[in-house]
């Protein structure tokens, strides 16, 4: 049996002891949601990936499996809160830096963007994120999107649009 099954049965065991009339399960499933909500083991799953990616760069002749391995790494990483800031941060600094619409637009309704985030109005902030990229018939970029989902608690939310809104910066000498 694989890995995968052995994860799937013991999950498919702890909840059929979730009952009202026994608690003896109540560990077992915290410390079992601790590893899927705080992201225990994905840094080292990362760690590894990344480790087995450059490996296999160096040989430089297994393509199609640096190719599925990138791709695993790229899904992991997506889900790392810490590694979607950075990449908020540089994908703001590369729209900054290639569609002067979209900084512009931005450029003008950053500072609110910023007071609506810090105030907890989620739904104001990617209301005005949709309108200067739908007006612009541009794509917002996978990361964003990411980032806007409801999954994440409002400080996580707040740390990504204020990584992304960073990129834009801009300073007059």
């Amino acid at each position: 049996m694989n890995i995968y099954n052995d994860i799937n049965n013991k999950l498919d065991e702890l909840y059929q002891k979730i009952t009202p009339d026994d608690f003896s399960w109540i560990e077992d499933l915290q410390k079992t949601l601790s590893l899927f909500i705080k992201f225990e083991k994905l840094k080292d799953f990362i760690k590894a990936l990344e480790c087995v990616k450059e490996e296999l760069e160096k040989g430089g002749t297994k393509t199609s499996e640096i190719k599925i391995v990138r791709g695993l790494l790229k899904d992991l990483q997506k889900s790392e809160p810490d590694f979607l800031i950075e990449n908020l941060k540089r994908v703001g600094y590369g729209i900054a830096q290639n569609n002067k619409s979209i900084k512009d637009a931005i450029n003008k309704e950053a500072l609110r963007m910023l007071e609506l985030a810090r105030l907890g109005k989620r739904e104001a902030v990617i209301g005005m994120l949709m309108r200067i990229f739908t007006i612009r018939n541009a794509q917002i970029p996978q990361e964003l999107i990411e980032a806007l989902k409801p999954k994440y608690d409002i400080n996580q939310f707040r740390a990504f649009i204020y990584a992304f809104l960073s990129g834009f910066i801009t300073t007059e000498e």
